[in-house]
């Protein structure tokens, strides 16, 4: 995370500090760099930094723990790392892959940090940008 924090961050005029707005500006990253999903899954390892940052954002506002489910195959984020609390209302996990995937066909550039905003709202977090 240092890297990509650090290193990767200044390489591409990035300021990831974990704030909303450092999710705005990574989500147009990955719109411009990334045409579609398939060519974001097929770069692993940016996407797992990617996850990892997305994921370490939301833990910073909304708290939480990683969680990867080995056991139940039904289960939809089976073999994916994700989030999950008690105190989560709605869904019960945040899957930040998930989110970074989807945020390219949807071309927003604010769908991430959207999601949080939300989550926030729901667990009466205030939103300070």
């Amino acid at each position: 995370m240092d890297f990509f924090s650090q290193e990767f961050a200044s390489e591409n005029n990035l300021l990831l500090d974990y704030s909303l707005k450092s999710l705005d500006d990574l989500e147009n990253w990955i719109i411009t760099n990334y045409p579609n999903i398939n060519a974001l899954k097929e770069d692993q390892k940016i996407l797992d930094l990617l996850t990892i940052y997305i994921g370490e954002t939301f833990r910073k506002h909304l708290g939480g723990k990683w969680f990867i489910d080995l056991e139940d195959k039904d289960n939809a984020y089976y073999h994916m790392p994700v989030l999950t609390s008690p105190y989560y209302k709605g869904e019960i996990y945040k899957a930040p892959r998930t989110f970074a995937t989807a945020c390219i066909p949807r071309k927003k550039g604010n769908y991430i940090s959207t999601i949080l905003k939300n989550n926030m709202e729901d667990m009466s977090i205030p939103i300070e940008e």
